[in-house]
């Protein structure tokens, strides 16, 4: 029962963000020093984190779960289709830190949050039966897409936007903040 009600709890009824919470979203980042009141911003409208997955009718948003006490994902995203159930991971960072340091390799923080994602996909592997049926989520595995937002389009120099392209693979997204606006707005 209290994995049930986890899942009623966590779904998503608004199929797609408001103008408003587009509007307030982008108010935020403007005035944003660090990542927390984004991060407020989309557990209070999480249909804004849509666009980081497949498009499908059912969508749920776990803000900072539990991964045994031991670790916490600012945001496990699931969707449900023909295939079974779709896990995302995101990881949220500062709007004012950049991705790449001035020579072109990654920034502390984006090693950082490389490193958590690294260590939620240990955990998974380790633990996947105690995910799956203890913490309720239901298909879950450790391969699954995620996300690192982080810094503003501005700051990817021009001279090193083949190595910041080079920072996405096929399971982890980096993108700034910017983009995700983007990705937001064409629903």
């Amino acid at each position: 029962m209290k994995n049930h009600q986890l899942w009623v709890e966590n779904l998503v009824q608004q199929k797609s963000p408001s103008k408003a919470n587009i509007k307030l979203f982008k108010d935020e980042l403007e005035k944003a020093e660090d990542e927390k009141p984004l991060q407020e911003v989309l557990e209070t409208t999480p249909s804004l984190l849509r666009s980081l997955t497949l498009n499908t009718s059912d969508f749920w948003c776990f803000g900072e779960p539990s991964l045994g006490g031991e670790l916490y994902p600012d945001f496990l995203l699931c969707c449900e289709h023909s295939g079974g159930f779709e896990w995302t991971f995101v990881e949220l960072e500062s709007p004012t830190k950049p991705a790449l340091i001035k020579s072109g390799l990654p920034a502390e923080k984006l090693r950082f949050a490389q490193g958590q994602i690294n260590d939620w996909r240990i955990w998974l592997r380790q633990n996947i039966a105690y995910a799956q049926s203890h913490l309720g989520f239901r298909g879950i595995h450790a391969e699954g897409q995620a996300w690192i937002v982080i810094g503003r389009r501005s700051m990817i120099s021009p001279k090193h936007a083949l190595k910041y392209q080079e920072l996405s693979t096929n399971n982890l997204r980096v993108i700034s903040y910017d983009r995700f606006i983007d990705m937001i707005q064409q629903g």
